[in-house]
């Protein structure tokens, strides 16, 4: 589970707190094909996808 580490810790970073962050993580989205982020990020392809969207977030950009 060290992506979803590393997601999580990216995840309360950028919105500033684990509630926030928990909500995101938790909900389904279509770019993770339906699934949460939890879910989807199960190897370092789907980790980068997923840090990607973070990334795109943190910059303001709609993900």
């Amino acid at each position: 589970m060290v992506f979803a580490e590393l997601l999580h810790d990216q995840a309360e970073r950028i919105f500033g707190g684990k509630i926030k962050a928990a909500v995101w993580l938790s909900q389904a989205r279509a770019a993770f094909d339906g699934l949460t982020a939890l879910e989807y990020v199960r190897d370092e392809p789907t980790y980068l996808h997923a840090k990607e969207t973070l990334d795109r977030i943190e910059h303001g950009f709609a993900a």
